[in-house]
């Protein structure tokens, strides 16, 4: 079945998408076994689905997201941990010791899985799954945005690591844990993700992104000075 849009297409509501109902994916609706935009968003296709990744936007969590939150409270059989943008998700655990052998407390930072997602509201997975935060420098920037920073098979996110040397953890929900070599490092890093933020739409942003990057680490600016001295 053909597609009627080009990836990252920026797509209005109501826009024909797909005639392949069964592919309706993320942002989409299906109408007479064709496949429309719901929102204004920029159309993919993730999973083989036909998906729109909406502009703006709340984080809407999905089964096996991996997130990033914040404890905010701790409870006899359990946490709840702050997901950002007022969302909060629970973590139900019985067994009273392995609450105590988790030793989370208020304020400290976790990257987990969601678990399920219903009317009585997300829960997260427990026990071995969840890690513990200690360090680094957290920073959010909008869900609708994290597609985008991940890339094509991880290609945007990989290129980051790569030309800053820092260790990123990626939230569905919006936070991004960065851990760097250096201060300078992690400053190109964080800088990386607002570009992405900012310019999410624009085409060749991953050589935009990756010129940043490099002219913050030095590069460009001892190029620049080599050039010179050499015109000398």
């Amino acid at each position: 079945m053909p597609l009627y849009f080009s990836e990252r297409e920026l797509v209005l509501p109501g826009q024909l998408l797909s005639d392949d109902g069964k592919r309706s994916g993320e942002g989409t609706y299906v109408l007479g076994d064709k496949v429309y935009a719901l929102t204004v968003g920029f159309a993919t296709i993730k999973n083989d689905k036909v998906c729109v990744i909406p502009i703006k936007g709340t984080y809407n969590p999905q089964p096996g997201d991996r997130v990033i939150g914040i404890v905010i409270d701790v409870k006899p059989n359990g946490f709840e941990v702050s997901l950002g943008r007022h969302l909060t998700a629970t973590i139900r655990i019985p067994d009273k010791k392995e609450v105590q052998a988790l030793n989370l407390k208020v304020g400290e930072a976790i990257y987990a899985s969601v678990k399920e997602v219903g009317l009585k509201g997300v829960f997260l997975e427990a026990g071995e799954k969840i890690k513990k935060l200690t360090s680094g420098l957290l920073v959010d920037m909008h869900p609708s945005k994290i597609p985008r920073l991940i890339g094509r098979r991880g290609s945007m996110i990989n290129m980051i690591k790569k030309e800053t040397g820092c260790e990123m953890l990626v939230g569905r929900n919006g936070y991004i844990l960065i851990k760097g070599p250096s201060p300078t490092n992690e400053f190109a890093a964080v800088a990386a993700i607002r570009l992405i933020e900012r310019e999410a739409h624009s085409q060749g942003l991953t050589e935009r992104v990756e010129n940043l990057i490099k002219n913050i680490l030095g590069s460009g600016v001892k190029d620049e000075r080599t050039e010179f001295e050499a015109g000398k």
